[in-house]
């Protein structure tokens, strides 16, 4: 896996990056024009007011504020308990002005900045993330990722292009390059003797690969450009070359890959299974 500019790797530089995107949201908010945060995203049922409120409540949870007793029944996007909960979040603070949303997500930021950069704290704290128990620091990865990419929606629905280059666009490129042996051989069943090569163009640019192997009678996705000295088996290789903007929109599940361009070199069938199975956020 290669990656330019680079991902950060230490606790420090993962809060760093957190903490822009989350001001890049605050940014967006404070430029809303009349009418702007009505405007629907990518995420559906969700305007740009909801996405603020989105951050907003992630950064509470994460705080440990209780989940507001609301009813959330009645949106019929809903599909799991996980999205479920975070929209009771969102629906918390339907009403209030972008303005309000974004004053209380400066407090947020410096609330959590305070406390991740209080003395003595290392990032290996465990605690507990959206997904079970976990440490401090991949639960700022986790809040990095997610911020960013609701950075990316309101870019989106905002028609304000960006943030492509940033720590927090490297940072997330490289969570979807980590899990791309798991996307290839089980969500997307890529057959042994092939492989697949992700290639990202910019303005983060980077390259990971997978090749499938079977081992105990299963399908596993081993990964290519370790930097190993080993000889592998010969295998029909897909190459998807992409813009880091669709890589992300597809990581997302923002939109199909039938509505945004990727160069394939390979395998068309292989593609087809890949691209959809590169949606990873839950």
């Amino acid at each position: 896996m290669s990656l330019h500019p680079p991902a950060p790797t230490d606790f420090a530089g993962t809060v760093e990056a957190w903490a822009q995107t989350v001001r890049t949201v605050t940014d967006l908010g404070r430029a809303l024009r009349p009418g702007d945060a009505e405007r629907p995203t990518d995420c559906p049922g969700w305007t740009v007011a909801d996405q603020l409120a989105h951050v907003l409540g992630g950064e509470a949870m994460v705080a440990g504020d209780p989940d507001p007793d609301v009813d959330v029944s009645g949106y019929s996007y809903l599909r799991h308990d996980f999205g479920t909960r975070h929209e009771r979040f969102v629906e918390a603070r339907r009403g209030r002005t972008p303005g309000d949303l974004v004053e209380e997500l400066d407090w947020r930021l410096e609330e959590r900045l305070a406390a991740y950069r209080a003395e003595g704290v290392t990032g290996e704290e465990p605690v507990t993330g959206p997904f079970g128990p976990t440490t401090l620091g991949e639960l700022v990865g986790i809040r990095t990722f997610d911020v960013w990419m609701h950075e990316q929606d309101l870019r989106e629905a905002l028609e304000r292009p960006g943030g492509l280059d940033t720590p927090a666009a490297a940072l997330s490129v490289s969570r979807l390059f980590a899990v791309l042996p798991r996307v290839v051989a089980r969500d997307a069943q890529v057959g042994p003797g092939n492989a697949v090569v992700l290639d990202l163009t910019g303005p983060t640019v980077g390259r990971a690969g997978v090749r499938v192997e079977e081992q105990s009678g299963r399908a596993v996705g081993v990964p290519l450009f370790s930097g190993e000295d080993v000889e592998h088996p010969d295998v029909v290789t897909t190459s998807l070359s992409m813009s880091t903007r669709v890589a992300m929109r597809l990581a997302g599940g923002r939109r199909s890959p039938d509505d945004l361009p990727v160069t394939v070199h390979g395998d068309d069938a292989v593609a087809a299974r890949v691209l959809p199975a590169l949606a990873i956020t839950p």
